[in-house]
């Protein structure tokens, strides 16, 4: 048997199942299919109804600012492993020792520097 607590505010609390935790009186009793969707549908807030329906909320639209993606580009940009940015010093480090093939590096990171501008835009201008 698997039960499901809310808080105060009828959000989803605490996922509970019987044998394994301990399940205060307040802990609603919940059906096989629907403990799935509370354990694998993450694209929404779950929450207790006034009439005792379990359902779920889409997520809020929190808008980006332009300094957000800013700094989440420039993070991106400077990942070790999987930014931009380490491909373009290699590069150069290549083509300075003059060693071959740092077009191709110089390519990667253009690559990589494009995917992470799509990865996040610059937000909609609403002013």
């Amino acid at each position: 048997m698997k039960y499901v607590t809310f808080h105060p505010d009828g959000t989803l609390h605490l996922r509970l199942i019987k044998g394994t935790h301990e399940i205060p009186e307040d802990a609603v009793e919940v059906d096989s299919t629907l403990w799935q969707k509370l354990i694998c549908e993450t694209d929404g807030v779950w929450t207790l109804g006034a009439d005792g329906g379990i359902t779920k909320q889409p997520l809020p639209v929190i808008e980006r600012t332009r300094e957000d993606v800013e700094r989440l580009r420039l993070a991106a940009f400077a990942e070790p492993v999987t930014g931009s940015d380490r491909y373009f010093s290699e590069a150069s480090r290549m083509q300075v020792m003059g060693e071959a093939g740092w077009e191709e590096v110089r390519d990667s990171g253009i690559a990589r520097f494009k995917e992470i501008q799509m990865l996040y835009p610059w937000p909609s201008d609403k002013t």
